[in-house]
């Protein structure tokens, strides 16, 4: 595959330009749906900016936490220097820490400035299987979430992978996940004017993807990602966010977006970080 690519002279890896497009795309198609809601600009890139920072930390903790056992057999080597500990905190993430991470980043804002952010959410929540489209797209560029191994038709076999196995022929886990994610952005999108609620379309959002990802996790070839009796971690987290989806889809009085995100306070007060008064 292409695990880097060179641009303007200078070599990237393929993920984290596949990552920075899908961020790119998805920044602006957040902004211009949360355009429509009452905020001010200080608030939608204030909101953006605490999801961001919660999915970030939350995806590198994740895999920090499935990869404990490496982190103390290396230890010396990497705490032996800052670069060595840059350099092995910098890599791997997991995207379900991701959007717990986001979440609770979106919490965050709430609490901290004590607004109604439910509209903002909504208008970014069908934007997340995009990123992760771009996402799992750069996985497969890369070589890594590899599927496992699969000589029928449309395997494929890695001849420069920096994260799987070269030469052997496997399936492309990384495109149908890449493919789902973009289904399931297309179905939230064309359904949303149909919920009544808030924060339904988040509900069927983790139904759909804790249901795709248990499934997948089963296709995966790359084993070193957590593990306990015979799931993975991701398929625990599956399981649990399951039924919490259908809460959200469900419940005619939903406490977990009152409490959280002040869903009781009226849109129309809507100030957020915006404190000029």
């Amino acid at each position: 595959m292409y695990p880097y690519i060179e641009i303007f002279g200078k070599e990237i890896t393929s993920y984290g330009l596949m990552a920075g497009i899908g961020c790119m795309v998805v920044f602006v198609l957040s902004m211009i749906r949360i355009k429509k809601t009452r905020s001010s600009l200080d608030d939608q890139l204030f909101f953006i900016g605490f999801i961001l920072v919660g999915a970030v930390v939350g995806a590198k903790v994740l895999y920090q936490l499935q990869h404990l056992s490496e982190l103390w057999v290396y230890r010396s080597v990497i705490f032996s220097s800052l670069s060595a500990f840059l350099d092995y905190f910098g890599q791997g993430m997991v995207f379900y820490g991701g959007l717990i991470g986001g979440c609770l980043g979106a919490i965050a804002y709430a609490k901290c400035f004590k607004i109604n952010t439910v509209p903002n959410a909504e208008a970014i929540i069908p934007c997340i299987p995009l990123f992760h489209c771009f996402g799992r797209i750069g996985c497969f560029l890369g070589g890594c979430c590899y599927g496992i191994e699969y000589d029928g038709f449309l395997s494929v076999t890695f001849t420069n992978a920096i994260g799987g196995p070269n030469g052997v022929p496997l399936l492309p886990i990384q495109l149908i996940e890449a493919g789902a994610n973009l289904i399931t952005f297309i179905i939230l999108i064309s359904l949303e004017k149909k919920f009544k609620r808030p924060l339904q379309e988040f509900g069927l959002y983790l139904i759909i993807y804790s249901v795709e990802r248990f499934i997948f996790e089963f296709f995966r070839g790359d084993l070193v990602r957590g593990s306990f009796l015979a799931l993975s971690t991701s398929q625990w987290i599956s399981l649990i966010l399951l039924p919490i989806g259908f809460y959200f889809l469900m419940a005619k009085k939903n406490m977990l977006v009152r409490v959280c995100l002040n869903s009781a306070q009226p849109v129309t007060v809507y100030q957020g970080a915006n404190m000029k008064g």
